[in-house]
């Protein structure tokens, strides 16, 4: 029988078959390393969507364009011309109570935009420029403030609630449905035994349980 291959030869040749079955192993590898990483990026992508679309959007009162403003409550596309107008004339607002001073809208109508506006100027400011109005046109301000119907303004009325723990009481709820007892409050991030005690005869819920 005559010997197609020497013995180095056929050394030879099983050693870049071994080779050649060596690069297709790393490049499958890199191929199903690639294809994870992109599901991991899909999936943080999707993750990243689901948690904006849980934040509360509010609109920049001197940076919102006509269209944007007119999806105010209560605003409209004729409102939204005369804020943008009377930015343009008279630059952009210091404080939110200067939207008052735009025609047609007062306190009461200021006091109804204030979640979904970005705060300008001093906070506390704002809060006291509208607490008459938000007291004689909200009942639940006047008497116990139910937390699983409660607004940023109602919440904003109890002592060591700001506008952030206001709407980490609301996000709570929302992600948690109703508050089963007024304790329960204390499972909102920030809120603790003393602002729960400072305020635990100001608020109420429905069908509270004793």
């Amino acid at each position: 029988m005559i010997k197609i291959f020497t013995k180095d030869e056929r050394k030879i040749i099983l050693f870049f078959i071994s080779f050649f079955l060596l690069g297709l192993i790393i490049v499958n590898a890199q191929n199903f390393l690639n294809i994870k990483k992109s599901n991991e990026t899909v999936a943080d992508s999707v993750k990243i969507i689901i948690e904006k679309s849980h934040t509360i959007s509010k609109i920049n009162l001197n940076e919102a364009d006509i269209e944007t403003l007119s999806e105010l409550p209560g605003i409209g596309p004729v409102k939204s011309k005369i804020i943008f107008d009377y930015r343009e004339k008279n630059g952009e607002f210091k404080s939110l109570i200067d939207l008052t001073k735009v025609k047609g809208i007062g306190k009461k109508t200021l006091a109804k935009l204030l979640p979904h506006l970005e705060m300008i100027g001093d906070s506390a400011k704002v809060k006291s420029y509208l607490s008459s109005v938000l007291i004689t046109e909200n009942s639940q301000i006047i008497g116990k403030i139910n937390l699983n119907t409660a607004t940023i303004f109602e919440l904003t009325s109890l002592k060591g609630i700001g506008e952030k723990k206001a709407e980490l009481i609301i996000k709570y709820r929302k992600e948690n449905g109703n508050f089963k007892t007024i304790g329960e409050i204390q499972n909102v991030k920030g809120i603790g035994k003393k602002i729960f005690q400072q305020n635990k005869d100001k608020i109420t819920i429905k069908n509270e349980k004793k």
